[in-house]
Parts: structure tokens; sequence; C-alpha cells
């Protein structure tokens, strides 16, 4: 089409110039300039007739209709208030921050690649207005000081994952998931970051962290079912509370209480003395919280991508809605359609597009894992991951591996093939059918 266009464009163009010449020419010139511009209205005939078949096949091409719609936040990771008392939202899926109001929910503004954000999974505001976080993926410390410049304040290894500020400015980072460590770093990038322990593991040193009313840092074990504090100088530690299913970040109130969400379990509570409270029932999938002025909570959602407030009165009020986070592979069974979305699977009625329900993973936690690609496997699913490396076959109903395939090599995908699973590793470069 773009060549017959150049082509009609040219033809007009030979039929004026014919036009102009057979003005002031003899009857001849003006004989050939009719034959050419009737040689034009044949092509523009020709183009009329290929573009009128044009549309009629554009006319007759289905329309496309969104069947279903996510969240509005890749994964909402760690909260944190400005100094202005705006809610900053760290989304490492997304590779961006976000900016809401707190009272309304409502979009202020997104940070992304092009204001030097990459992979954020936490963040912290200093008093002057300076504010840091972690990129998990590549253990970089990065941050925006006050004078508004782009700093780098500790490139570490893999898993830098919660930070804090002390009350006097000392900025502190943990690993979790691909490490195990906790450092102070500097703010400036001009001094080395220091190691307070090594001795946190396996699978995690600390996440969402806080520093205590005592001077100490706090931090949930995700692996140990507890709640630590550690002396940031000698990495001498003290268990502050227990029986958790999976801590996943801790916060202070202005009145130094401790307050602590538990990922599995869907609920924020509160810890005096070593007592538990519930202060507020949610979801599994909760990633972090933070405090507002008036001790609101605001939590997120890794899973769902949510974020919502616990008001004063013990309701609860979404402000970004959840949903789909990073949607991959889908396959349709029966009358659902079922999603793999990085940490969950989901599924929507065939007809409607409504959600039905959604099976969220505990990062090591549960069986399912991350999942990136589905297929049908009769009343199953077969799900893939090149995070985890595995292949599994999910039963739907009973939320359980029926079997499992790891040690692979960047798996993207995997279909049943007769007696077993054909599947192609991304990083081995090949197909390969396990039986």
């Amino acid at each position: 089409m773009r060549t017959r266009l150049v082509l009609l464009l040219l033809c007009g163009f030979l039929a004026a110039c014919a036009s102009d010449e057979a003005t002031d020419t003899t009857t001849t010139d003006a004989t050939d300039a009719t034959d050419a511009t009737d040689a034009t209205d044949a092509t523009d005939a020709t183009d009329a007739t290929d573009a009128t078949d044009a549309t009629d096949a554009t006319d007759a091409a289905p329309a496309l209709e969104p069947f279903a719609v996510g969240s509005t936040i890749s994964g909402a990771n760690g909260p944190h208030f400005s100094n202005d008392g705006e809610l900053y939202i760290t989304s490492l899926l997304g590779n961006e921050i976000v900016i809401i109001d707190p009272e309304s929910g409502d979009e202020i503004n997104r940070l992304t690649s092009e204001d030097g954000i990459s992979g954020p999974d936490d963040i912290a505001f200093h008093t002057d207005g300076s504010f840091f976080w972690t990129s998990l993926l590549t253990g970089t410390v990065s941050g925006i000081n006050a004078a508004g410049e782009s700093v780098v304040a500790a490139q570490l290894s893999p898993g830098v994952n919660p930070i804090t500020f002390s009350d006097d400015g000392r900025l502190f980072v943990a690993q979790c998931f691909l490490g195990v460590n906790v450092y102070e770093v500097d703010p400036t990038g001009e001094a080395d970051e220091r190691l307070i322990t090594d001795k946190l593991g396996p699978g995690c040193g600390l996440n969402g962290m806080d520093w205590g009313p005592d001077g100490r840092l706090y931090g949930p074990r995700w692996f140990a079912q507890s709640v630590i504090s550690l002396d940031v100088e000698t990495g001498e530690s003290i268990v502050e509370a227990d029986g958790f299913l999976v801590p996943a970040a801790v916060k202070f109130d202005s009145a130094g209480v401790l307050h602590v969400i538990d990922t599995v379990a869907g609920l924020l509570y509160k810890v005096e003395d070593g007592v538990k409270e519930v202060v507020a029932e949610l979801e599994p999938g909760m990633d972090n919280f933070a405090f507002d002025a008036n001790d609101r909570p605001f939590i997120t959602s890794f899973a769902d991508g949510w974020v919502k407030r616990v008001n004063e009165d013990g309701s609860i009020t979404t402000l970004q809605p959840g949903g789909m986070v990073r949607p991959g592979g889908v396959t349709v069974i029966g009358d659902k359609v079922w999603l793999a979305d990085v940490q969950s699977i989901r599924a929507f009625d065939r007809t409607s597009g409504e959600p039905l329900e959604s099976q969220a993973n505990i990062l090591g936690i549960t069986e399912l894992g991350t999942t990136f690609n589905i297929a049908a496997d009769g009343d199953n699913v077969i799900v893939s991951s090149y995070f985890d490396n595995t292949v599994k076959v999910w039963n739907v109903v009973e939320q359980k591996v029926v079997t499992a395939i790891a040690d692979l090599f960047a798996p993207v995908a995997a279909v049943r093939y007769g007696a077993g699973i054909a599947i192609a590793e991304h990083q081995g470069k090949s197909v390969k059918l396990y039986s």
C-alpha cells in the first residue's frame, strides 16, 4: 500500500506538469496531456478500488475489546511518605515509583527509568527531603539528594531489599531472597558500605525494616517467623516477637508501638511486650506498610498491586485497585480462563471476564512459586518460571503440586506432550521432553 501511494503521488505530479505544458504548446501536446490525464484517472480509479477493498477487509476484522483489567500498579512494594505528605510507592515489576494522594488515592506522578529509576523494591526519605531506594535484582542503592541530584549510595550484590534511616540520618539496608546481609551505607556514596551482620540466613537477612525508639534496627525474619532488633554497631540481635506465619514488614507508630504485617495470614498486628493484637484483616500477599502523621497504616500488596488505608475507625479504604500485576501466559479450561501473573495464577469467567479466583505465591514459602507461563493439562495447569527455574503441574482445585521439574535453564514455556512434558529452555537454547 505504501508503494502504491508513492506511485499515485508521482503520477499526480507528472500529470500536473503535463497540464501546465499543454497550456503553451500545440494541439498535439494538448492531446498528450489529455492522454496523461486519462491514464491518471484510470490509476486513481484502480487505487480507489484497492482502498475500498482494504476498508472492507478492515471492517471484516474482529474488534478487539479488553477482556479483563488489572491493577494500575504492577505489584506495589515499599510505601513511604515524603516530607510534604505525598505517598511514594515502589514497584519492582513496574520499574517505577508511583506517587499518590493519600486521601483520594489519585495518582500525582510516576517516576520511571527516564528519571533514573531501576527496579525499585523499597524506599526511605531523609528529613532533608532526599530519598533512596533499593534495586533487588541489581543490588544498587540509589537516591535523589536534597539538591535534586542522582546519587548511587552503594553497589552491593543482588538481593538488597529493605531500606530505612535512623533518627540521626544514618542509612541502613538489608538483603532478602537473594542474600542475607545487613549493611550501613553512606547516602553520599563516598564511603564504602559497612557490613553489620551476615548471620541471619538462610534465605533472607531482614525484610521491611524500621528504626526503633530504643535506637535499634528492627526487622522481620521472613523464614524464621519472628521479628528481631539489631544493635547496628555490634550486630547483636534480640527476638522481639515470634509466632508469625511469615512476617513481611515492621513499622513503629508515633507512640513507639511496634506493628507487623503477616503476609500469609493477611493480618496487621500491633505488638506490645511481645503480645500480638490484630489491628486489621486484609489479604495474603501484603508487602509493606507506612504510617502517616495521623498514625493511619497504608498497606501495599506485591501479589495484587493494591494500596489500602486502615482508617481510625478500623474500616479499610482502597486507594489503588488490585488485580493482574504482570500478566504472562494464558490458557482455557472449561469455562475458566487461567492466567500466569508472576506472584499468582488467576481465573476469569470465559464469557464475561469476571475475576473468579486468585491463588497467590508467597516467595519461598508456598508450593506454587512464581509463574510466567501457563498451559492446560486436563483439569490441572502446567506453570513455568524462569526465575525459579522450575516447571510444575499444579492442581488448581486442591492448590498443590502434582509434579515438579527443577534445576532447569530458564524455562519459558511447557506443554503436555504424550506422557511427558515438553519444555522450552531459553538459557539452554533447547526444547526438551521430560517424562
